[in-house]
């Protein structure tokens, strides 16, 4: 992923601790819950990334930004 036209949120302000979303690891075909992940905006939309249990990034639409 490039840097232009995302911008993360800082772990520090507590951005995605507390709530845990549902999650789905395409590589190890599975659905996971996290309460670690950060919000990344994207082309206007919101997204929830945490790691999977297979080391990739999953990704959760959250709505548009």
């Amino acid at each position: 992923m490039g840097l232009m036209g995302i911008l993360k949120s800082n772990s520090d302000n507590g951005a995605g601790n507390g709530t845990e979303l549902n999650f789905y690891d395409v590589k190890g075909r599975q659905k996971f819950n996290s309460s670690k992940y950060s919000i990344v905006v994207k082309s206007g939309r919101r997204f929830a990334v945490a790691k999977a249990p297979s080391g990739i990034d999953a990704y959760r639409i959250l709505g548009k930004a």
